[in-house]
């Protein structure tokens, strides 16, 4: 099968909300964001439309419908969604958590995005896990199998220090992850410190070394989940500000804006009703691209 024919049948497969592995993204309008921050390595495959980048240094990125990015953990990405002239924007992201990394082991690490044309390998990955994902009973196992099986071709193809940079140990990673468990949670820095075992000096401090506060980490954590929800739930501005523990929308709002450089009422503007991908699982892993 060619190339131009295997990306087209993967834009017939339809992919399940819980198929573990693919978050679709999409819109029927121009999406622009700014500072959006990945916590993990992801593979994104840009299917229709054109993701057009604005990194800090340097001069702008088009990657058009086909391409492939690698973006590696730590990097805060500036972008439009573009659709094409069908008004069709369409990317799969793919998330590279960390256990699936330790085979690495150690050596360089290197946090510059990489694009490159689609591989066909990888592709025939996403296609097959789509494929046999709706017929299994527990795929848990079976998906960690298949994420390594895109690691080792990504090894294959270069970027093992790309890949690397979600193995460097944080302890912000660690502050992180609690507070994700419930963002809706009016979180202190004392409920963190009691959970992680360590003093309230401790922790400050280990987040100073990173250029890091608690609050800053926590409000950028509430305003990336937000992102999440509005472009993947059907769920009201208020209900995205509740969940994201915003006691009112108009604040949320404030700091969306703030942030990432639209409103919510803006972003959700850009899509419509059958583009919103149903979700009623708050997590705070979810990505946004």
């Amino acid at each position: 099968m060619s190339l131009s024919a295997l990306l087209h049948s993967l834009l017939l497969l339809p992919v399940a909300n819980d198929n573990g592995l693919i978050l679709p993204f999409r819109t029927r309008m121009p999406q622009s964001l700014r500072r959006v921050p990945f916590a993990e390595p992801c593979l994104m495959l840009i299917l229709q439309g054109e993701k057009q980048l604005q990194p800090a240094p340097g001069q702008p990125l088009n990657l058009p419908a086909g391409q492939m990015l690698l973006i590696p953990a730590g990097c805060e990405l500036t972008f439009t969604n573009q659709p094409d002239e069908h008004c069709r924007y369409l990317a799969w992201v793919i998330s590279l958590p960390a256990d699936d990394l330790l085979p690495l082991g150690r050596g360089p690490v290197r946090r510059e995005l990489q694009h490159f044309s689609s591989d066909p390998l990888l592709l025939t990955l996403m296609q097959q896990w789509l494929q046999i994902q709706p017929q299994l009973s527990d795929p848990q196992q079976l998906l960690q199998a298949r994420r390594r099986e895109i690691t080792l071709r990504l090894l294959e193809l270069g970027y093992s220090a790309e890949l690397r940079s979600g193995l460097q140990q944080h302890f912000s990673r660690r502050v992180q992850a609690v507070v994700s468990e419930d963002l809706s949670h009016d979180w202190q820095i004392s409920d963190v410190c009691q959970r992680l075992a360590v003093s309230e000096s401790t922790l400050r401090r280990k987040l100073s070394d990173e250029q890091h506060s608690f609050r800053d980490l926590l409000s950028q954590l509430r305003l990336v989940q937000g992102l999440n929800l509005l472009q993947t739930s059907s769920l009201s501005v208020q209900q995205v500000a509740d969940a994201c523990g915003y006691r009112s929308a108009s604040r949320f709002s404030e700091r969306f804006r703030e942030r990432f450089g639209t409103s919510p009422a803006e972003l959700r503007h850009s899509q419509t009703a059958d583009t919103l991908i149903r979700q009623t699982v708050v997590s705070g892993s979810t990505l946004t691209v």
